[in-house]
């Protein structure tokens, strides 16, 4: 197993990590975060015009429980792709239902353990909801992977990582703020920067990509090495 990486770049730089991944997708972005809003809620929607008040709420949780997860696999391989300046498009959202089984296992995975660190008490839920918010990251990339060893290899990316994750994520508390002032349409484009953010965020805890610090660059220079 290789050695936990500690992330020591500054929420600014992360968020600007996101930005520059956004350059010239927004549209795309945002038809990505407005198809998986309308998966998530038009159907929730409809319930309300043919179950009656009670059923509805049963019917729309499990509704919730079920696509939950393959909609956020898809939106977060499209973020990914994004990220990576590979060639994609909102449709990317609908990938999560072609791991259907694996993103609904996940979830009800996460969700038992979470559950459970919260009858203890409130922060360890938050802590453990922290610990795996990497997991369906790494589903995205290792579709192989079985549900256990995707949430163990979330709780080893974020060794050492939960603070500065809690802190990248409370960082957009303005942004919040001012999209509860545009009741809600703000999110259209807060979501996907977020999500960008989270996805440099996950890229710098696996290695996959190395900030450029200048005294770090001209030791790579000096041996003649690239930082990627």
């Amino acid at each position: 197993m290789e050695n936990t990486i500690i992330v020591t770049l500054r929420c600014k730089d992360m968020r600007s990590f996101g930005r520059q991944a956004l350059t010239g997708m927004w549209s795309g972005a945002v038809l990505a975060t407005l198809l998986m809003m309308a998966l998530s809620l038009v159907p929730l929607l409809s319930f309300k015009l043919v179950f009656d008040s009670v059923t509805m709420e049963k019917v729309s949780d499990l509704y919730t429980m079920i696509v939950s997860g393959p909609i956020t696999l898809g939106y977060i391989y499209f973020i990914l792709s994004v990220f990576r300046r590979k060639s994609t498009s909102p449709i990317e959202v609908f990938y999560g239902f072609e791991r259907f089984f694996k993103a609904l296992g996940l979830t009800l995975v996460m969700s038992f353990f979470i559950i459970l660190w919260t009858l203890l008490f409130i922060v360890p839920g938050i802590i453990a909801s922290i610990r795996y918010s990497m997991a369906f990251y790494i589903l995205a990339d290792h579709p192989e992977m079985g549900i256990l060893d995707i949430i163990n290899e979330s709780k080893r990316l974020m060794k050492g990582n939960k603070l500065k994750f809690f802190c990248l994520q409370f960082s957009f508390i303005g942004w919040i703020f001012l999209v509860c002032l545009t009741a809600g349409i703000g999110s259209l484009w807060l979501i996907p920067y977020m999500e960008a953010s989270t996805a440099g965020f996950y890229e710098l805890a696996n290695g996959n990509l190395r900030p450029q610090y200048p005294e770090l660059a001209a030791n790579e220079e000096n041996r003649g090495s690239p930082i990627s």
